[in-house]
């Protein structure tokens, strides 16, 4: 039974805010980033990556794992996955945990849907 949690993306944004040591992976397209921009990693204490889960075909990356671990992101630190909707990301955020991490959330509506028409602070890429 899989441990990650679902989180609003207000509530990840509060979180965010609130640790230091804590990670937002944005794990949509780089077509994406650039059409829709990314979450303004200067309005939050936490850290922003962009690792993709998929290609811009929708091909899984299957490098995806290693270029994760690669992040060297301690094992102990709360990490938030986004996406568009919250569908690739809860699939990151479950592929990470075999990885031994125990603090994931999927952010469950996600960048395109959530994060940005709710007015929470994004940027261009």
């Amino acid at each position: 039974m899989s441990s990650v949690q679902t989180i609003s993306s207000e509530d990840c944004f509060k979180k965010l805010n609130e640790d230091q040591n804590s990670y937002l992976i944005d794990v949509r397209s780089p077509t994406e980033w650039n059409v829709d921009g990314i979450p303004d990693e200067d309005s939050f204490e936490g850290i922003l990556f962009k690792l993709a889960i998929r290609n811009e075909e929708g091909v899984q990356n299957p490098n995806f794992i290693e270029e994760f671990n690669s992040l060297e992101i301690p094992k102990d630190s709360n990490i938030y996955f986004i996406c568009k909707s919250g569908v690739r990301s809860n699939l990151a955020a479950n592929m990470i945990e075999i990885e031994g991490y125990k603090s994931l959330f999927n952010v469950e509506d996600g960048f395109t849907l959530g994060w940005k028409p709710k007015g929470l602070p994004s940027s261009e890429y």
